[in-house]
């Protein structure tokens, strides 16, 4: 078995039997770990929901300075604050992506400076959760609805290009690509319906 693991506030990392067991939160600190990436140094990143900060933590499983910068709260107001630093991916290219869920804003964050920076994105990505890349310029924002997103400039800027609703009543989480399809899992949604347990789908893209 191979693989990230991580619960509120610790990180596991497992190669067939756990490599580590980091703790992430400090003393009376308010977090919640919610999505995790890796780099390719083994480097392992994840977003505070609560707390607006990108842990990092080495392949040695020493916690090592978290991501802190302004522009992650940079819109005012609870309603847009609600759920912050949600899915994240690392770009071969050496930078972070992140996604702001109630806010909407996709961030590009170099995690050796902790430089942070707005992509424009023509199209909405609230209420986006998850990310995947499905290639160096094409990324899958799981959510409501579950979004594709491109960029032709290393994503200083970005749109929208197609959607995937998913079934009824459940609320996309997170995604995965494999032989090049692209599948989501959906999260029970609002208590309704018989069946209340996870729904893997594979997402068929519609154009926008």
């Amino acid at each position: 078995m191979s693989g990230i693991w991580w619960t509120a506030t610790d990180v596991s990392v497992y190669r067939y039997s756990r490599i580590f067991l980091a703790r992430l939160d400090g003393p009376g600190e308010s977090s919640l770990a919610d999505d995790v990436a890796a780099d390719e140094d083994g480097n392992v990143y994840v977003t505070d929901v609560k707390g607006s900060k990108i842990w990092k933590v080495s392949p040695d499983s020493e916690p090592l300075p978290a991501i802190k910068n302004a522009t992650f709260t940079q819109r005012p107001g609870t309603l847009d604050n609600l759920i912050v630093l949600n899915g994240i991916v690392y770009h071969p290219n050496g930078y972070l992506l992140v996604i702001h869920t109630t806010g909407g804003d996709l961030f590009k964050v170099d995690p050796k400076t902790g430089a942070v920076s707005i992509v424009k994105v023509l199209g909405s990505l609230k209420r986006g959760d998850g990310l995947e890349l499905l290639s160096p310029t094409r990324l899958a924002v799981a959510g409501m609805p579950t979004r594709l997103v491109d960029s032709s400039d290393d994503w200083e800027t970005a749109r929208v290009t197609g959607r995937y609703v998913g079934p009824a009543h459940r609320v996309g989480s997170s995604a995965t690509v494999k032989d090049g399809d692209l599948y989501v899992n959906h999260i029970f949604g609002f208590g309704l319906g018989r069946k209340k347990t996870h729904v893997i789908a594979k997402a068929v893209l519609a154009p926008l």
